[in-house]
């Protein structure tokens, strides 16, 4: 959720949107040119699929076994609590159970996320994070391991899933498509970025931060997308986490958590970013 969204309140239209309107008001941009500025746009449009954090609530018996932010995780007979390598228990961040709708690769079933307050990790080459990954479940393994002790955690909450569409974001919309950013400063040469803020809205209803499987990300401090060093090719995003609110979850100054997979080598890259 927006940093300064929490801070004015949420509804239909929260005291922040009324107050953003009134400060800056809608533009009269040249429609011809937010009509090329979306034909140029719609081709690099990229299913996600938002991830809605419920009301943190009572943890249930089977939390184990659905999707969730914060209660139990799955295991399997023989797995342990991960740790970190100065053997400190991680806390659960959230699981999903891959299901028709939910834009993860077909060779996952199951992701995780674990992350060490006590290390604060930021980059994939420190110490206190981990993602599994169940390409297979099997269900006559699965075994409950409670919450060690010392696990500072996330409250419980349920997810829900909503297919959606996304686009790079300003910083990075340039590497994609040539002569995107040049078109948008002829829209508007103050703030080409409000240009590209309108037709994200209009194609994908969203121009903020947002948990999400899959899509592009959307960066708080630059593009830190992982890269092939041989190749060059670009590991795709597995999913990013906002700061929920109802999780009791901020990652540093109101950041997010990237999270990438390369299906070649199935290799996996983190990185938290925040303001």
């Amino acid at each position: 959720m927006n940093f300064f969204k929490r801070l004015f309140g949420g509804g239909e239209k929260s005291d922040f949107d009324k107050m953003m309107e009134k400060q800056f008001p809608k533009k009269n941009y040249d429609p011809e040119k937010v009509k090329r500025l979306e034909e140029l746009a719609t081709p690099f449009l990229k299913d996600c699929t938002k991830i809605t954090v419920q009301d943190a609530s009572r943890i249930p018996e089977n939390s184990n076994l659905i999707s969730q932010f914060g209660g139990l995780p799955y295991f399997e007979k023989g797995e342990e609590w991960p740790k970190s390598e100065e053997g400190n228990s991680l806390s659960f961040i959230f699981q999903v159970f891959n299901a028709d709708g939910i834009h993860l690769p077909k060779n996952i079933q199951l992701i995780q996320f674990y992350y060490g307050f006590e290390e604060l990790p930021n980059f994939s080459d420190e110490d206190g994070w981990k993602v599994k990954i169940y390409e297979k479940l099997n269900p006559e393994n699965v075994v409950k391991i409670e919450r060690p002790e010392d696990v500072e955690r996330p409250k419980f909450c349920n997810i829900t899933f909503e297919s959606r569409k996304s686009l790079p974001d300003w910083e990075t919309i340039d590497e994609y498509i040539e002569g995107y950013t040049d078109l948008a400063e002829e829209i508007d040469g103050d703030n080409p970025w409000d240009a590209h803020s309108e037709v994200e809205m209009k194609l994908t209803g969203n121009d903020n931060y947002q948990s999400q499987l899959g899509g592009y990300p959307r960066w708080v401090q630059g593009d830190g997308t992982p890269e092939d060093e041989n190749t060059g090719r670009k590991s795709e995003l597995l999913f990013q986490i906002d700061s929920e609110d109802n999780a009791g979850l901020m990652w540093g100054d109101a950041g997010l958590v990237y999270v990438f997979y390369d299906p070649v080598d199935k290799s996996i890259s983190f990185e938290l970013q925040c303001h």
